[in-house]
């Protein structure tokens, strides 16, 4: 029995353990393959013919989340739910904060207000993860969904307790705080109404971020099938009528004028011209195209005009195959490792048992149900998450800011996590090892400078073509000024022709010209031979002048690539360009590494076989060519100089479009990654060390709310660190 492919939209999932659940929700539903990613809400998967879509649906709502073919999954909780209950919860719980641990705040009566605060902090603003919690019970499962709700509901319970049937709802009762421990009541069970209160804040902080840098994510990705233009000039009956680009089918002849893109993939039956591929390959070249070449959709002509038989459209198209490429690598990107929730599965129940056998121990102990009731509720105060759920958000808000600040856009914590252990980085060469832009590198000529340069400004003064731009632009350097040549007339495919003070000139390309000088016709081949672009000058149709351009290697590329060695990364480049172009820009950066006249799919396997091999794989580039090999890599990075789609998929997007930042954004990701390390150690570690404390009765709930602040003070000083990383590429 044959199987097809199967892609659902899931919603509700909060946590990588829901992805885990619906994985195997589905597989039981005889799905194969499944792959269930947590960042985009999509499932990917094979079934049988013989199973129903519907089964799919229901197997993934018997497990409590919500599921679609079609579009997405209705979210229980998205960015705009989260928005609205973080401000909730912040304008509520810093005044209950405030005045519970301020005791020259504590007005008569204070704690029936400060009950009054956090009462809807604790209930509303934190029902969804009361909510998640209580749907993770129901599947004998446990996260840190799990760990905030018991956390939220002992504190608050108790404290309604003690105010209700102790004196600690007394009018004119206070609270006293010490250095590093918080004097309640005397005597009295204590009041945490701020514990409950601050818990849901901070960690609605951290799902608001992370929610953020998602739907960011997301919306980027969307854009990529908006590159293609929407309507194309249908040859029929020797007309050119304009046609939705939907209604385009395989076989017809479509005309695309100079200028425009080129709305469909086809071959060229009539006309020449040069098309620009940079926004599908990344190239920096035009590429010369006549009868019988093929051409890419998205492409832009830049010159004379085509005529092109459509030869794919629609999904079939080069474009939607890197659509899809980059859809398939976000699905088979490795989720970010959820240390909180692998821990926490383990650690609340643990400290639940505890904190009953605590409870029940000295019950029998003493008999004092007061004492067992406290001692109990000190072991779980003691283990609250407050420095857990402060322990990723807190390092990344700080890192990902100063990233702002230095021109570095870090989306998240996939980011952060990789850049850890990295041993191999691909590059792509044009735009991210070198400027992406054409320049002249060498001239030879028989006659003065003055007269090569002002014939070439006074040819190609009203010219958009790439070269002519890079050839404009360096007579102007030398300070040359002249009026635009006159019977100006391009020369298909090759360049352009006209008189300048009454002399025949002409600016061609190198293709197919014999040179009337052997001297000129040698340098030529020299610098055709090295990987330059070369344009030949002619003056009464003899040749006078030779001219290399190239795209120049950046300025921080050979000092990022002896950082990169410096971090034990190995640099591999991998690029669209042609052989002699690659070689010469890795020479000069002493690369021993590299492939050229790769293509977008060949990309990928790089990188996937790199994956595979067990190498930690970054990816640095800036084309839609390089998207599918951004996604797939395990940290991805792209130019912003580059196109959004590569942007979409990436982890790691630079507005300085320098491999010098490139290097920024991967110390900085493993600074970040080590503060991250070290809030969770300490999270972690002043539980180990406090709850053997409590349960023996001698860190009571007053000093355990004590110890649960200091842990986040020193969570959040330890993240302030980063503010001081600086960058060491300018």
């Amino acid at each position: 029995m044959s199987n097809r492919a199967v892609e659902l939209s899931v919603g509700g999932m909060t946590c990588a353990s829901c992805s885990r659940r619906v994985e195997k929700a589905l597989t039981k539903a005889s799905g194969q393959n499944v792959t269930v990613n947590y960042a985009t809400g999509e499932a990917h998967l094979e079934v049988p013919s013989n199973v129903a879509d519907a089964a799919l649906v229901t197997a993934v709502e018997s497990v409590g989340y919500s599921a679609s073919l079609v579009g997405k999954a209705v979210e229980q909780y998205g960015l705009k739910e989260f928005r609205i209950r973080l401000i909730f919860a912040a304008l509520l719980a810093v005044p209950t904060m405030a005045i519970s641990m301020v005791p020259a705040l504590q007005f008569r009566g204070w704690q029936w207000a400060v009950a009054a605060l956090a009462t809807p902090v604790a209930s509303w603003a934190a029902y969804p993860f009361h909510r998640a919690a209580l749907l993770n019970l129901r599947h004998r499962a446990v996260t840190m969904d799990t760990l905030v709700s018991l956390g939220v509901t002992v504190a608050y319970v108790q404290s309604l307790w003690a105010l209700l049937f102790t004196s600690a709802g007394d009018i004119g009762m206070t609270m006293h705080m010490a250095v590093f421990t918080v004097s309640r009541t005397m005597g009295e069970p204590a009041l945490y109404f701020e514990v409950a209160a601050s818990i849901p804040t901070l960690v609605l902080l951290g799902k608001y971020l992370e929610y953020r840098a998602r739907h960011q994510s997301l919306a980027a990705i969307e854009g990529l099938a908006k590159l293609n233009p929407q309507f194309a000039l249908v040859v029929r009956g020797g007309q050119h009528i304009q046609t939705p680009i939907a209604d385009v089918v395989v076989g017809d002849e479509v005309y695309v004028q100079a200028g425009a893109q080129i709305p469909v993939d086809g071959i060229v039956v009539g006309g020449l011209g040069h098309v620009d591929k940079s926004l599908v390959t990344g190239e920096s070249l035009p590429e010369r195209v006549t009868v019988g070449d093929a051409v890419i959709g998205a492409t832009v002509l830049i010159d004379s005009a085509l005529t092109v038989r459509a030869t794919a459209i629609g999904s079939g198209s080069v474009l939607s195959g890197i659509s899809r490429m980059v859809h398939q690598a976000q699905a088979d990107k490795s989720q970010l490792t959820q240390l909180v929730d692998r821990v926490s599965a383990i650690f609340v129940p643990v400290v639940a048992l505890l904190a009953a056998a605590t409870a029940l121990g000295w019950y029998w102990v003493d008999q004092d149900v007061t004492r067992s009731l406290t001692t109990g509720i000190a072991v779980l105060v003691i283990a609250c998450p407050c420095a857990l759920g402060l322990a990723t958000p807190t390092a990344l808000l700080v890192g990902t800011g100063r990233g702002a600040q230095l021109g570095i856009l870090i989306r998240g914590a996939q980011a952060v996590e990789s850049s850890s252990s990295l041993t191999t980085i691909f590059l792509d060469k044009t735009g991210t090892l070198t400027q992406g832009l054409m320049s002249v590198t060498d001239v030879t000529t028989t006659i003065s400078d003055v007269e090569l340069w002002t014939a070439i400004e006074a040819l190609e003064a009203t010219s958009v073509h790439p070269i002519a731009t890079s050839l404009r632009a360096y007579a102007q350097k030398l300070g040359i000024q002249t009026e635009a040549a006159t019977d100006v007339q391009t020369i298909s495919g090759r360049g352009v022709r006209g008189f300048v003070d009454g002399i025949d000139f002409e600016v061609t390309s190198a293709h197919d010209i014999k040179y009337a000088d052997s001297k000129l016709a040698q340098v030529a081949r020299t610098y055709v031979s090295r990987g330059d672009t070369v344009v030949v000058i002619y003056r009464q149709t003899n040749a006078v002048g030779v001219v290399a351009l190239a795209d120049s290697v950046a300025a921080t590329s050979r000092q990022a690539i002896k950082d990169l060695r410096a971090l034990h990364i190995e640099p591999v480049v991998i690029s669209g360009d042609h052989a002699q172009a690659v070689q010469r820009v890795c020479a000069q950066l002493g690369i021993t590494n590299f492939h050229a006249s790769v293509t977008p799919d060949e990309k990928l396997n790089f990188v996937t076989r790199a994956v595979a091999g067990g190498e930690v794989v970054a990816m640095v580039g800036d084309g839609i060519n390089d998207a599918a090999a951004l996604a797939k890599a395990h940290l991805s990075v792209a130019m912003g100089s580059g196109t959004d789609i590569a942007a979409s998929a990436a982890d790691v997007v630079l507005l300085r479009s320098t491999m010098g930042a490139a290097v920024d954004a991967i110390r900085l990701s493993q600074a970040t990654m080590r503060t991250i390390k070290l809030n969770l150690f300490w999270a972690f570690a002043y539980n180990a060390a406090a709850i053997p404390l409590a349960m023996a009765g001698y860190l009571g709930p007053v000093i355990a709310a004590g110890a649960m602040s200091v842990s986040s003070v020193f969570v959040v000083t330890n993240s302030l660190r980063l503010r001081r990383f600086t960058s060491t590429s300018d």
